[in-house]
């Protein structure tokens, strides 16, 4: 009797390997390599070709495994499990280096999302166009979210700033939040959180590399 597909919503780590295997997917394409075997994508990611085979049977994808996976239609399918295909409104809040450098080089609008607006506290700041995108003073932040219908922002505020401002754009309409400040943030259960502790990462970088 065949294995019958899980149903649901995905788990974050097969999301979180999904959405790194669409990117190496994409990659192979440049490369102009049309069909990938579960072992190759393992190898480029870094886990093994069992993983990769439960995780690609997460999602409605009908390719063959045993012939490998057509890379244009295993990206199509890990797109729509991803919901990427259903645009969504993003905000960045802070723009000091961290959040203009996200700004001006992460491909949003590639990956279902849409970069409405930014904010700032500063005056110097306020009114210009950073990527083609106006920077909006924090004051009008709440008013703004509601009229652009953001859902998403990124937090790159001060960690004295962070749980307030997180306070009103979660009263705004906010249901995720790519946090990089150095606090924990504490928020209702329907809101999601994701931390970016850039530190965190160098710090486990620099164990691994005394061992």
């Amino acid at each position: 009797m065949p294995q019958k597909r899980p149903s649901g919503t995905l788990s974050p780590p097969v999301i979180q390997r999904l959405s790194e295997y669409l990117l190496i997917l994409e990659q192979f394409i440049t490369q102009e390599q049309e069909v990938v075997s579960s072992r190759a994508l393992a190898t480029v990611y870094g886990n093994n070709s069992s993983q990769v085979r439960h995780d690609i049977f997460q999602i409605e994808h009908k390719g063959s495994q045993s012939h490998g996976y057509l890379c244009i239609e295993l990206i199509k399918d890990i797109r729509i499990a991803l919901n990427l295909q259903n645009e969504k409104n993003l905000c960045i809040i802070g723009m000091g280096n961290l959040g203009r450098a996200i700004t001006a080089h992460v491909p949003f609008d590639k990956y279902g999302m849409n970069l409405s607006a930014t904010f700032d506290i500063d005056p110097d700041v306020v009114g210009k166009k950073i990527g083609g995108i106006e920077v909006y003073s924090a004051e009008s932040m709440m008013d703004i979210l509601k009229e652009k219908n953001i859902t998403m922002a990124a937090l790159c505020v001060p960690a004295t700033r962070a749980q307030k401002t997180c306070d009103q754009i979660i009263h705004s309409g906010v249901k995720g939040i790519l946090n990089y400040s150095r606090i924990r943030l504490k928020v209702p259960e329907h809101v999601s959180v994701h931390y970016e502790q850039i530190i965190c990462s160098f710090m486990q970088l620099s164990y691994k590399c005394s061992l």
